[in-house]
């Protein structure tokens, strides 16, 4: 997308703007959503730790212009909390995913993915190997893939998701969102953390590039009310972070990109 470009949408919650082009596999039950070997392991490690996260950290700070507010909070939280924990974060870019392995070191995070994001031939096991968790299309499947998140979440290791669900290239205010991957931390017990990409214009001799640029905000941790029952624990915990995604978002993104209008026809 090019600055200036008007885009219309009619749901939030449903349309999507990604524009991949990518024919997306079904997720079954029978998909490896964790997988164990020694051999998968090393190569998995090798692949993140060696080659990943230093591309990752290039595009991101030195190519894309990134910078984060607050990522003390998130160090904290990595650095004393004994369980994983889960990191909520609005859908602007392609780019968003990259943002876990970055905020998370040195404890590799894992992320909740489109089906696309494994439908690539060849790539699905390097994706994999990366941290994407993708989310089921079958029924069946979803016993799994909660088991996977549970797994992850109890060998210590943070997992990501965006609530918004679909990817809205440089949309500056925070859409609505289900409470429905809240319950994650409400059955397990552990934290999450809120990440909210903003855009604001470029200073200096950067605003020769008209793009504009990243400021990324880390919330404070959130936790579930273990007094509450589970789905009023959820919708509470839903609607704290959703506050703060959508404060944070309307007080630093002043840089429309492209612009999203609401089709009343």
């Amino acid at each position: 997308m090019k600055q200036g470009d008007v885009i219309y949408y009619r749901d939030e919650l449903n349309d999507d703007f990604a524009g991949n082009g990518i024919k997306a596999c079904s997720v079954t039950k029978d998909f490896p959503f964790v997988r164990k070997g020694a051999l998968w392991k090393a190569a998995a490690f090798a692949a993140y730790y060696l080659i990943a996260w230093p591309i990752v950290w290039l595009i991101l700070f030195a190519f894309s212009g990134y910078s984060v507010k607050n990522r003390k909070a998130m160090r904290k939280l990595v650095r004393e909390c004994k369980t994983g924990f889960f990191i909520y974060a609005n859908h602007t870019g392609w780019t968003d995913a990259f943002l876990a392995p970055v905020l998370t070191w040195p404890r590799k995070a894992h992320v909740l993915v489109s089906p696309d994001t494994v439908s690539i031939k060849g790539l699905r096991s390097v994706v994999q190997m990366l941290g994407a968790i993708p989310v089921p299309t079958e029924r069946d499947a979803v016993p799994p893939f909660v088991d996977a998140i549970g797994y992850r979440i109890g060998e210590g290791a943070p997992v990501m998701i965006f609530p918004e669900a679909h990817i809205w290239p440089y949309c500056t205010f925070v859409r609505d969102f289900k409470a429905g991957s809240f319950r994650y931390p409400v059955k397990d017990g552990v934290p999450a953390i809120a990440v909210c990409t903003t855009y604001t214009r470029r200073r200096g001799l950067m605003r020769l590039m008209r793009s504009p640029r990243r400021v990324v905000y880390v919330s404070e941790p959130f936790f579930p009310d273990a007094s509450l029952p589970a789905p009023e624990a959820k919708t509470r915990l839903r609607d704290e972070v959703y506050g703060w995604l959508k404060k944070t978002a309307a007080e630093h993104s002043d840089y429309e990109y492209v612009r999203y209008v609401k089709d009343e026809d």
